[in-house]
């Protein structure tokens, strides 16, 4: 999601072009705000990363550089509303917000402002949710007015809805296991990543393609070894209760699955198993179906059938 950042970086001080440190980070700020298309050749022809990168080497950004950057969450509503409002492109504003991400995590925004948690979290989302890989231009346009609406109270980004509700009108889900451990032949957990849209596992070409991740699948002991203690992995908060309620046929289908869903909106399969083979990986991807209202879904490019559907 983030991309590659450059191998190797200038160290500290060897360079003297381009201005001080404060009027680079107004020059960074203009960019940000798109006052400046790109930064001019008084800075060393370096690319506004690669100014943010050697700014942060030479020490850590203060509150108050922080606020001549201007990287805050009404800039960020800002360019939403351009978007919501038609004049700014959704390309173009995915483009902004995957770049200002950098920005924010180069910055450990999370460390050095009172809004950081809330700006790297709405960019975050806003990343998957403006790209046409995962979202259709409409699906786009009513998911940034749902963040636009929370952002404006200064309220946490509604990850939970917002990915379960992407997921819901995408409709189908090519899934691929991109990580598993920590031994192949017998894993404890897989990681379970998105193709694209217009991707499946026999098109993809590249794990590069898939960076959103929705779901992590673990055996329970792993599970009881590893989970937090946050209050959303308690088991009251398992879903496969509430789906059974509403769907009986499901009793079997789900058999020694636990569902949750963690704040960020990635769902947490555990299943009552010694291993996760691909029997517990369609188990887990049949509650991941179900728990996100999908019409279809398939793991390395096996389709995950419904019993009732074979009925």
């Amino acid at each position: 999601m983030i991309g590659d950042t450059p191998d190797c970086n200038p160290e500290p001080g060897k360079r003297n072009g381009g201005g001080d440190r404060r009027s680079r980070l107004e020059a960074i700020s203009l960019y940000l705000k798109r006052e400046l298309n790109q930064i001019n050749d008084d800075f060393d022809d370096l690319t506004p990363l690669q100014m943010v990168e050697e700014l942060v080497q030479q020490s850590a950004p203060t509150p108050e550089e922080i606020r001549t950057l201007g990287l805050s969450l009404s800039l960020v509503q800002n360019r939403i509303d351009q978007f919501l409002e038609g004049t700014l492109d959704r390309f173009d504003l995915n483009h902004w917000v995957c770049e200002t991400l950098k920005f924010a995590i180069t910055l450990s925004l999370r460390e050095h402002s009172a809004e950081g948690d809330l700006v790297e979290n709405s960019l975050g989302l806003m990343a998957l949710i403006t790209d046409d890989d995962f979202a259709s231009h409409d699906t786009s346009r009513r998911l940034c007015r749902l963040v636009e609406d929370r952002i404006s109270l200064r309220l946490p980004v509604p990850s939970r809805r917002t990915i379960s509700e992407l997921l819901r009108e995408l409709g189908v889900a090519s899934l691929i296991v991109s990580e598993r451990g920590p031994c192949e032949e017998d894993p404890a957990w897989a990681d379970v990543a998105l193709l694209p849209r217009r991707q499946d596992y026999d098109t993809a070409k590249s794990p590069r393609t898939t960076w959103f991740q929705p779901l992590s699948v673990c055996t329970l002991k792993l599970w009881q070894e590893i989970s937090p203690a946050d209050h959303w992995t308690h088991v009251e908060n398992d879903r496969i209760p509430a789906l059974i309620s509403e769907e009986p046929w499901l009793t079997t289908e789900l058999d020694g699955l636990s569902l949750y869903l963690d704040p960020d909106g990635i769902t947490e399969a555990v299943v009552d198993t010694s291993k996760i083979g691909s029997r517990e990986l369609r188990k887990a991807v049949a509650g991941f179906r179900a728990l996100h209202q999908m019409k279809h879904c398939s793991i390395d490019g096996i389709p995950v059938h419904s019993r009732k559907e074979d009925l």
